[in-house]
């Protein structure tokens, strides 16, 4: 008895200690968590923003370079679980505090469900069921035993389920589970299925070895190289003490005792943050971002760094010469800075003066992108890329204007249907505030990165979204005294608010991480024809937003038995807009002009505009394949489908000349257009390999 009774203890002791991490966790997993947020909260980031890394051939802020390294390791849950600059510093310092944490992202849910299987297998391998836990006996104390093991049973069991179900709804796994013989006999299996899952696998792989820290390590590139140019590698600071150890001449242009500090300060950064001492975190993280720019400082980023930007103007008593030297070195920026502010008076002037709410609304779009981008700047104090590169990635790239786009189309609705023009004011000035928050990010992006943000899909999705609002503005002041009024401000604020919301929540398709261009874009033709392209896709989008509320109209016509096959713009598109009726004023202007004549005649208008520009651009794009690979068509899938796409607005513009219901096919083959454009963009880019892939 006494036999039984020792072994029913150490089995239960195994149970609750040894043989499933997740017993021990629970207990202290709270307690280390709070402990770790609370160290989190009392370290100041301003410090480590300010401190550069190289990586992927550009110089980032440390913030951007977490996020990006970051990413790998917990995918999309990088940028909304955790904060990465804190988690990188953490993962490479204290590695063994994330080895029961769900860190590693799992993308497919068939292998999350695979890895759950062998979970599962393995803990009913090592700890059997209650019957098996608790064995034979029949006296009372094995049976006060048999109860206490049963409960610590179900106990750890509610804990796994837990665990499991959370990983299955949101990827993310401890890698001390990822460990255990089951899962790797499994995942082993899973590589060998190189259709299904062996790509996912990988991805898993490469998450546990970017999470590794000596990988974390090796790619903090810290320190610049003195003397040496943008394209010369920066140096970790295990390759600056194996240097001094070896008394090579890796930084001979920097002084030892300045070797010495840096060494000294990043020293004592890894044993306060091993130590969680948040107060000496903030102490060495200061030091390192005053010593790094002595290392190289005109290769450093820092104030003035974008000299070439009307708003990188410093404080005069920034200069020791005085005045003097800051009116001969900025005076022309200052120039730049008010003609820019008068020429958006002018535009709310003229706009006020002609009763034009759309010009005054832009004058005041222009000067909100300005107010924004001066607001940050001096909330962070500074017009360093590296502090602000931190503060637009914490914003989450601010995608999240897509919600004005969204609330902007309640009132733009209303003043189309009702035609109510308080209606219209309240939707032009969301739409608008919207847009310059748009602006805003698009020249933060610009500013960030110091190129046009054009050269990868999220640029791409967010720029052509800014370039239809641009070109809707410009409609609308066309179309102001016109019926056609607010419907371009409804296609944009709808186009704008999908592409910002798919970058907002899809951050691993729309990769948002600012990275050098590939070879063959560093082209003038990069900012001609990439330009025209999406700003053409732009205008599709846009056509298939008026064609779908046209559908719309029509469904309701034929609802009420009235078939609407004579509700489109008579003579189509811009034409539209200029032919007059026998009192001379355009026909469209004229009180019986319906809504579906309205958007009829607005989805030819961006119908006509997207056919000349995607035929502009599909031939500049053969111009630029000449110039680029010698050769100006090669049947690449991209130039097919681009192709296709203008074939399909050739039969758009022949079916409008011969069919009946010339609205409804209008409507039909501008949603196939968008369909194929779409197609275009996506499919070709991220599942079809060609030249343009990245593109």
């Amino acid at each position: 008895m006494k036999v039984t009774h020792c072994r029913h203890l150490l089995i239960g002791l195994l149970v609750t200690v040894a043989l499933w991490p997740a017993a021990v966790m629970a207990q202290s997993g709270s307690t280390s968590a709070d402990r770790r947020a609370e160290f989190k909260n009392e370290i100041d980031f301003t410090h480590l923003g300010r401190i550069a890394v190289h990586s992927d051939g550009r110089v980032k802020s440390y913030g951007s370079f977490a996020r990006g390294m970051m990413q790998f390791v917990s995918g999309p849950h990088a940028a909304r679980s955790f904060s990465p600059p804190f988690m990188y510093m953490d993962l490479m310092l204290r590695p063994r505090a994330y080895e029961d944490e769900p860190i590693i992202f799992v993308k497919n849910v068939q292998v999350r469900d695979q890895i759950i299987r062998a979970l599962e297998r393995s803990f009913e391998s090592h700890v059997g069921g209650p019957s098996g836990i608790m064995g034979g006996g029949n006296n009372g104390g094995s049976h006060a035993m048999n109860s206490l093991t049963a409960e610590r049973y179900s106990e750890v069991r509610e804990q796994l389920e837990r665990r499991l179900d959370r990983f299955l709804d949101e990827g993310l796994i401890a890698p001390a589970m990822l460990r255990d013989p089951f899962v790797d006999r499994t995942v082993d299996a899973m590589r060998q299925d190189l259709l299904r899952t062996a790509r996912f696998v990988n991805e898993l792989e490469s998450a546990l070895a970017v999470s590794d820290p000596g990988v974390l390590r090796s790619n903090l590139r810290l320190i610049p190289p003195p003397g040496g140019g943008f394209e010369d590698p920066w140096l970790t600071f295990e390759q600056l003490r194996a240097s001094m150890d070896r008394d090579d001449h890796v930084l001979s242009g920097v002084e030892v005792e300045l070797k010495n500090q840096l060494l000294d300060a990043w020293d004592g950064l890894q044993r306060a943050w091993q130590s969680m001492n948040a107060e000496g975190v903030n102490a060495h993280s200061k030091t390192l971002a005053t010593l790094l720019p002595q290392v190289n400082p005109e290769l450093y980023p820092g104030e003035g760094s974008r000299a070439g930007w009307p708003w990188s103007v410093k404080p005069v008593d920034a200069y020791a010469d005085g005045v003097g030297a800051w009116a001969a070195d900025d005076g022309w920026k200052w120039i730049s800075s008010i003609g820019t502010t008068l020429f958006c008076g002018i535009f709310i002037l003229m706009g006020i003066s002609r009763n034009w709410p759309t010009m005054t609304s832009i004058g005041v779009a222009l000067v909100a992108s300005g107010i924004v981008f001066h607001v940050v700047t001096l909330a962070l104090g500074t017009t360093n890329p590296l502090p602000l590169e931190s503060w637009y990635f914490q914003v989450h790239n601010m995608t999240w204007v897509w919600i004005f786009y969204g609330l902007s189309l309640i009132p733009l609705m209303l003043a189309l249907v009702f035609r109510w023009s308080g209606a219209q004011w309240i939707g032009m000035g969301m739409f608008l505030l919207a847009f310059g928050l748009h602006t805003a990010a698009l020249f933060i992006r610009w500013y960030v990165s110091d190129r046009w943000p054009n050269s990868n899909m999220f640029e791409a999705v967010t720029t052509a979204a800014w370039f239809g609002g641009c070109t809707a503005i410009l409609l609308e002041l066309c179309v102001r005294r016109l019926p056609l009024r607010s419907v371009f401000a409804i296609c944009s604020a709808a186009a704008s608010m999908v592409a910002l919301m798919c970058a907002y929540y899809m951050p691993i398709g729309l990769d948002p991480n600012i990275r050098n261009m590939m070879p063959v874009l560093h082209d003038l033709w990069l900012y001609i024809h990439t330009n025209v392209i999406i700003l053409s896709y732009c205008l599709i989008f846009m056509a298939a937003v008026t064609g779908t509320l046209y559908l719309m109209f029509r469904f309701v016509r034929w609802f009420t038995d009235k078939p609407g096959i004579n509700e489109y713009a008579r003579m189509g598109g811009a034409a539209s807009l200029i032919q007059t009726g026998p009192d001379g004023q355009p026909i469209i202007t004229r009180a019986k002009s319906s809504i579906g004549q309205v958007l009829d005649g607005t989805t030819m208008i961006l119908v006509e505009l997207s056919f000349i520009l995607l035929w502009a651009g599909t031939v500049m794009g053969a111009i630029w394949a000449d110039h680029s690979w010698g050769r100006p068509w090669g049947w690449d899938p991209k130039e097919v489908f681009a192709l296709n796409t203008f074939i399909v607005f050739v039969a758009l513009i022949h079916a409008r000349l011969k069919v009946r219901d010339k609205g409804l096919w209008t409507a039909i083959i501008a949603l196939i257009g968008a369909a194929v454009m779409l197609f275009n963009w996506i499919a070709i880019n991220y599942v079809i390999t060609g030249l343009h892939s990245y593109a």
